[in-house]
């Protein structure tokens, strides 16, 4: 009874928010509190503990960082800048927003690449004039396209030590790996390309640009400089954690610039130096975007609480005909990572029923993994997932950020039916074991 009362509850809270305009996290929260303590026998202290606090804590320390450049116009120079690079060709601009997610998430950057690329991608496409949401999918799926990869992407590594873990041999676990890699990028690819049509990215022409770009002034100057720093450290650090094993003080490093250190450090230094308006700079948080994901975040804590999980599985291994597996396994992973992280929930949670779905059925586990993993990732862009929630706090546009946090919940309601699709007509499985 709980567990349908939890879902009924979070469709609601969806609809009504979107019909009346209210903060979906607000009726989620209010539902949470009521289910977990009057249904479930909880505690306020217990749903209070669902809490998302570390995504909570990465969404602020985003927003105080960049606002500084915002604030006194270096985001709005350096997009001129970047644009005038490219010749002011609109067309190419969400291409290459793709691109540089994939390096940088190829790299080691992981889930934190739409906070490192984000701020100057958002800015680049807005002088482009390129739609928010095309930005926001260009950003996101890009970064997957890197992230994805077995040798040292986030996604890909925790895929493969996850099938490891189902008791396959590490040699064949690369294989297997590195053919579920390339299914995600002929789907991620698709996703990128389906909605630069959809969303006239196409139609975009020439901007006309200066013979000579923009210049930064002293104060740009000094946060440009600190935001190349700040930059560096995000990304190299990693790399070097990743492809050296072993030493202390890299280890030491790597969690000392973790994104949210730096841009916690890179906001105070800003405010020392005085480089904005730090009260300008604090009321532009994020407030309505942070309260909807806590909101939310916390009624599908207490719905797992109630058996969502054991639901799932029961599903998947009684009630679905063969052929209808595949797609059902997207849809649930897609459902579960709207409200949640694919790669530390999802995942794990899901993984280990591959072996005998596999066997039972006999499926393609080839594909299966796959339907998992992307599945999962299909939702990546939801304001309630950890990836959907920091790309949309990484634009550095107040007036934007409704806009992207309420449509692309309907983005990611599409995705999934493109991934359902692709699944259900063998595109999984081109690889076989």
């Amino acid at each position: 009874m709980a567990l349908w009362m939890c879902i009924i509850a979070i469709v609601i809270s969806i609809l009504v928010g979107w019909k009346y305009k209210l903060n979906t996290g607000i009726i989620a929260m209010g539902f949470a509190f009521v289910i977990g303590i009057c249904v479930m026998g909880m505690k306020a202290s217990d749903v209070i503990n669902f809490w998302p606090t570390t995504i909570v804590f990465y969404l602020l320390s985003i927003a105080l960082f960049f606002n500084y450049a915002t604030e006194n116009g270096t985001m709005n120079v350096l997009g001129q800048k970047l644009l005038h690079a490219m010749g002011g060709n609109a067309k190419l601009v969400p291409f290459a927003i793709a691109l540089v997610s994939a390096i940088v998430g190829g790299l080691g950057a992981g889930a934190s690449t739409p906070a490192i690329v984000g701020p100057f991608a958002f800015v680049m496409a807005a002088t482009a004039g390129v739609n928010p949401i095309l930005t926001a999918i260009a950003i996101t799926f890009g970064n997957l396209l890197g992230s994805n990869n077995p040798y040292n992407g986030y996604g890909g590594s925790i895929s493969k030590n996850l099938i490891i873990a189902n008791g396959i041999d590490e040699a064949m676990t690369m294989d297997w790996s590195l053919k579920i890699w390339f299914n995600c990028c002929i789907i991620t690819v698709i996703v990128i390309v389906l909605f630069y049509f959809l969303l006239k990215g196409h139609k975009a022409g020439t901007v006309s640009v200066q013979e000579k770009a923009p210049e930064f002034d002293p104060v740009q100057k000094k946060t440009f400089t600190i935001l190349l720093a700040a930059f560096f450290l995000m990304v190299v650090p990693p790399i070097l954690n990743t492809w050296i094993k072993g030493v202390p003080f890299l280890k030491t490093l790597n969690q000392l610039c973790q994104p949210q250190v730096i841009m916690m450090l890179g906001a105070l230094l800003c405010a020392v130096l005085k480089l904005g308006n730090e009260k300008t700079v604090i009321r532009k948080i994020p407030i309505s975007t942070i309260v909807m994901i806590v909101g939310v975040y916390s009624l599908i804590k207490v719905a797992t609480e109630a058996g969502l999980v054991d639901f799932i599985s029961g599903v998947l291994t009684s009630s679905i005909p063969r052929s209808m597996v595949p797609g059902a396994i997207v849809l649930f992973a897609a459902f579960l990572s709207f409200f949640s992280s694919s790669t530390s929930t999802v995942m794990p949670l899901m993984y280990p029923m591959v072996p005998a779905l596999a066997s039972g059925l006999g499926l393609n586990p080839i594909a299966l993994y796959t339907c998992i993993f992307f599945g999962g990732l299909a939702t990546a862009c939801s304001p309630f997932s950890t990836g959907g929630a920091v790309c949309i706090a990484a634009n550095p546009y107040e007036e934007q950020k409704e806009l992207l946090s309420n449509k692309m919940i309907i983005v990611a309601l599409v995705i999934p039916v493109v991934t359902i699709i692709a699944a259900e007509l063998g595109l999984f499985n081109l690889f076989h074991v």
